[in-house]
């Protein structure tokens, strides 16, 4: 009887253990969806949908090394899930190679964004380019403490997931639905959705939210939320008027 007793929390542990890796596996499945099917008619199938040339190298350089990042994402998980968590964590240092190119990428191609599309008639490059650098910003600092954090893997999962949300926001605005194609509030709208999946799991099976959850939901909602508020403003089309061409 004391053998059972003493058995029954282990498994019960256990049991926990493999429904949140599998949460947090599904997670990554459902966010490599939404850009692929974002992305798909423009870059990833583009070819089938006759789709036009993308408008410069670094844009090329940027989907290539943006695409990565999420099917590394979907690797990760997809590896602990197995428990081969030995090569997670030696993957793991691509991701460090990656988050720093993909900040520095975003940004020469908001920028490219913004003086390309500048003209063209119906367009507001500006609003777009303020959505890109808050997508930006909001995906940096989650990645920066999951990285610093590792050794804590609560802590480090939920911020690698919630800063990989903060980059949904372009694929949800290319999504072929008309109230989310090239709309930066709904589709904003549409990834803080995503974001709250995190936050009903740990309601769930915590009964609070994860202070990981709590810090870095808030973050990118008010970054994402900023973007959206001044993006419109003349005193951003203003500043962003004097933004010189990085390429």
């Amino acid at each position: 009887m004391a053998t059972i007793v003493g058995e029954a929390p282990a498994a019960i542990e256990t049991r926990q253990q493999a429904t949140e890796r599998l949460f947090f596996w599904s997670m990554t499945v459902l966010i490599a969806l939404i850009v692929f099917v974002g992305f798909s008619r423009t870059y990833l199938l583009a070819g089938l949908f006759h789709a036009k040339p993308l408008a410069a190298p670094i844009v090329h350089v940027h989907a290539a090394v943006f695409t990565s990042w999420f099917v590394l994402l979907v690797i990760q998980a997809s590896l602990v899930v197995s428990g081969r968590t030995d090569l997670h964590r030696w993957l793991g240092i691509a991701g460090l190679v990656l988050a720093p190119l993909m900040v520095v990428l975003g940004i020469v191609v908001a920028d490219e964004v913004l003086h390309r599309l500048a003209k063209v008639p119906g367009v507001d490059a500006k609003v777009i380019f303020a959505a890109a650098l808050g997508q930006i910003v909001g995906f940096s600092l989650p990645v920066f403490f999951a990285f610093r954090l590792r050794r804590l893997p609560d802590f480090h999962k939920r911020l690698i997931l919630i800063g990989s949300m903060a980059l949904l926001g372009a694929a949800w605005g290319r999504w072929p639905i008309h109230f989310l194609l090239h709309n930066p509030l709904t589709s904003a709208l549409a990834m803080f959705a995503t974001l709250m999946t995190i936050v009903a799991y740990d309601l769930i099976t915590l009964r609070k939210v994860h202070r990981a959850t709590a810090l870095g939901v808030a973050w990118v909602v008010c970054v994402q939320s900023a973007a959206v508020a001044i993006g419109p403003t003349a005193a951003w089309h203003n500043l962003a008027a004097h933004v010189p061409p990085l390429i």
